[in-house]
């Protein structure tokens, strides 16, 4: 499908990569509409070269800045984010820094069709989100920190709009959580314990966990995916039974079997997102091929 000049790909299958379809939804779940506006896998014209999330923020946002701690921060003008589950090599960052060149020239020739002007605060800043970097690494981009910000995120010379954030380097506090839980291993693992502990009622623990049950399941359906670490694996089987009692929770309240039904459109609803195919959806689930073609139409 098309919007606003910038094609978006449907095709890519994200159930064989997990980290990129939650790392994805993540941002669309944080920044969603009270923020701004989210796109994800989006190509800019010229190259077929995709940008994992763009994010524009509303003039006039009606959501609760201070709960995204350290991603407030990264939203305060047009940004993209580009986020690696292995840290990048220097070519891949060359590439993003490419895809914001391209994307930059796209806003500037849309401005200029629209007659609007252009200032420096429209043009996008590139967040590169990576589990680890090497001295080396950062020193080859000549990044380094700033005061105003925490330790683990290293900017490039200003007029380059780019920024390195080093998840295993952030510090262990609330403000950094959203971003460690796109980190590997020990971090990541306990990111998720901590959105665990959170109040049951909170609204973004409740968006997490649905999300970390969307990896749970793929990684239940895809057994040739690469195996994640065992204490990964049970803090993601921990963070599903965690969702799947709420379900049921609300399923309680609403009437037994409406619950029953209410889940597993929310199960689908979930693997739809990851990409997978209808038929798999299916037997999974146990829903109908004719009420998940509903669900993708709704």
């Amino acid at each position: 499908m098309v919007k606003f000049g910038i094609i978006f790909h449907d095709s890519i299958n994200l159930s064989t990569q997990p980290f990129d379809s939650f790392s994805k939804q993540l941002y669309e779940s944080l920044l969603h509409e009270n923020f701004g506006r989210v796109q994800t896998s989006l190509e800019v014209s010229g190259e077929s070269l995709f940008i994992d999330v763009v994010f524009t923020p509303s003039k006039n946002p009606t959501g609760d800045r201070p709960i995204l701690g350290l991603l407030r921060q990264a939203i305060q003008r047009p940004c993209i984010f580009e986020t690696y589950r292995n840290p990048p090599a220097v070519h891949d960052t060359n590439t993003c820094m490419l895809k914001r060149t391209w994307y930059l020239l796209e806003l500037r020739r849309r401005a200029k069709r629209a007659n609007q002007p252009f200032t420096p605060e429209d043009e996008p800043q590139l967040w590169i989100v990576t589990p680890t970097a090497s001295k080396h690494f950062l020193r080859e981009f000549g990044a380094t920190p700033r005061k105003d910000w925490p330790q683990g995120v290293y900017w490039l010379a200003p007029a380059l709009h780019t920024a390195i954030i080093v998840v295993h380097q952030l510090p262990i506090e609330p403000d950094t959580l959203w971003l460690r839980l796109l980190g590997k291993g020990r971090i990541q693992t306990n990111a998720i314990q901590e959105v665990l502990a959170m109040p049951q009622e909170d609204p973004l623990r409740n968006d997490v966990l649905k999300l970390l049950s969307s990896w749970k399941i793929i990684e239940i359906v895809s057994p040739e995916l690469e195996q994640t670490d065992k204490e990964f694996t049970m803090a993601l089987s921990k963070a599903y039974l965690e969702w799947e009692k709420q379900v049921e929770q609300r399923g309680e309240q609403r009437g037994k079997q409406e619950g029953k039904q209410e889940g597993k459109q929310e199960v689908a609803l979930n693997m739809l997102r990851s990409g997978m195919s209808s038929s798999l959806i299916a037997q999974f689930t146990g829903l109908s091929l004719q009420q998940i073609e509903e669900l993708q139409k709704n």
